[in-house]
């Protein structure tokens, strides 16, 4: 069975009894597999042998929901069975959240994509959130957010009267666990569950909010998405190989299903749009390394044509490029006084100059941005389906779903044929411009050969 450390520090000693050896030490809420109890010592697994903790300072894990799974090891296999030489469903890195559904002998049986799969259970730490509560959802859908503010990426959603565990509150935000990972509802959402007489929460079925739906700051999506609508493929691919494998892979892993979906309709090989992704923003829409905002890139030329040459002495003072090659030698500074600075390729200093553009005309700095895992510029919104390019900004914020909808609705019909001949260096000519259709074309062919040879039958 489970049970979790209820004490600050908890020693683990050779034999059980406190006059032995101290070989180790929990800390509160760790997690551990215990197998016999003796006069009030209980026996586990503790490194290569076993440790004796006291009883009285544990607690039987009831529910599941409340632990979090973390990955210990550089690189953990997710199996099909709880046999080592069962097939391997992917591969997890050092740090990565492991959503536990049950304990199989020396396996965790864990969720993998909304089915059930296998780890090995010393490969994965285990805490279980002592302090918190539970509350029930009073709206219809309430999105989960990856930090607490609208415009973080939403990664699941909770349906009306769900029981959920409340880590903390932050103002108007509250934490929670979902899928073995932290995320942020809207706390006005929330109603503290009661507790029966058994000790458990109660669910609440007589009251529900429908304000919180789908979008948790009531600016609503060009396209409309179902929230069940699926991402992640059945066929997970390993991440390995080359470093195009690996991209590959990873992008697959995270949108093959719709993907699939919209090139089935547009008769466009899969292989094609992975590959564009992964050159646009390395498969990526939103980069955690900086408060999990969306990947923009922030284009001086752009900003010139949209508000610089209507205000030149202090666009000037500011911003500069290469008149000659408009989209390279891009800088900027704050003050008049200071150096040029190069903000390129770190999203913290493109977000720098993106806000402080913001600050001059937000219109025109969205205006001149690329956004997201399709990375496309903020000025295209009316042809992928927006009214204005504040609703597209918006729409990009609140998840996946929307930039990969807009990537399909940005190709026109004489991208559509580049990609079904594979004449990527005609098609970058296009989405990339003229001036890098080489470097971007021979990207895009590198990446589709790559996931071409990893999943032949896609």
């Amino acid at each position: 069975m489970l049970d979790a450390v209820s004490a600050d520090l908890l020693n683990v000693r050779s034999l059980p009894s406190t006059t032995s050896a101290v070989v180790g030490q929990l800390t509160r809420g760790m997690v551990i597999v215990t197998t016999t109890m003796q006069h009030g010592w209980v026996q586990f697994r503790f490194g290569g042998t076993f440790g004796f903790v006291s009883g009285h300072y544990l607690q039987a894990v009831h529910d599941l929901t409340r632990l979090t799974g973390t990955v210990n090891t550089q690189l953990l296999n997710i199996r099909q069975e709880p046999r080592a030489g069962a097939t391997v469903l992917a591969s997890v890195a050092l740090g990565a959240s492991i959503k536990t559904l049950a304990v199989v002998g020396d396996w965790l049986e864990v969720e993998f994509n909304g089915h059930q799969a296998y780890t090995f259970a010393k490969h994965v730490d285990l805490v279980y959130a002592d302090n918190g509560y539970y509350a029930n959802v009073t709206a219809s859908a309430l999105n989960v957010r990856s930090a607490p503010h609208h415009q973080a990426s939403i990664f699941g959603q909770l349906a009306a009267n769900s029981l959920v565990w409340v880590e903390g509150d932050q103002q108007t935000w509250s934490q929670i666990r979902f899928n073995g990972n932290r995320g942020y509802v809207a706390s006005a959402y929330l109603q503290v569950a009661p507790i029966v007489n058994d000790g458990t929460p109660a669910k609440q079925n007589d009251h529900q909010d429908t304000h919180e739906e789908l979008f948790d700051n009531g600016l609503p999506t060009a396209t409309a998405l179902e929230p069940t609508e699926q991402l992640t493929p059945n066929l997970i691919l390993t991440v390995a190989g080359s470093k195009e494998q690996r991209a590959v892979a990873a992008t697959w892993n995270r949108w093959g299903a719709l993907l699939t979906t919209l090139c089935a309709e547009k008769n466009i090989d899969v292989a094609c749009a992975v590959a564009v992704l992964c050159v646009e923003s390395r498969g990526k829409g939103f980069e955690q390394n900086n408060s999990d905002r969306l990947i923009i890139r922030f284009e001086n030329h752009k900003f010139w044509k949209y508000w610089g040459k209507y205000h030149p002495q202090q666009y000037r003072q500011h911003f500069s490029y290469d008149p000659k090659k408009v989209w390279t030698k891009h800088q900027w500074r704050a003050n008049p006084s200071d150096p040029w600075q190069n903000f390129h390729g770190v999203q913290s200093k493109e977000w720098q100059v993106f806000e402080f553009a913001r600050s001059l005309d937000e219109n025109a700095a969205m205006l001149s941005i690329s956004m997201g895992a399709p990375q496309i510029m903020g000025f295209h919104y009316e042809r992928i389906g927006y009214q204005s390019v504040v609703e597209m900004f918006n729409a990009f914020c609140q998840g996946i779903p929307a930039h990969i909808h807009g990537l399909f609705e940005f190709f026109d019909h004489i991208m559509h044929q580049h990609l079904r001949d594979h004449a990527f260096e005609n098609f970058a000519a296009l989405y990339n411009g003229s001036g890098q259709k080489a470097l971007y074309g021979r990207l895009i062919k590198n990446h589709n050969d790559a996931f071409t040879k990893l999943h032949p039958n896609a």
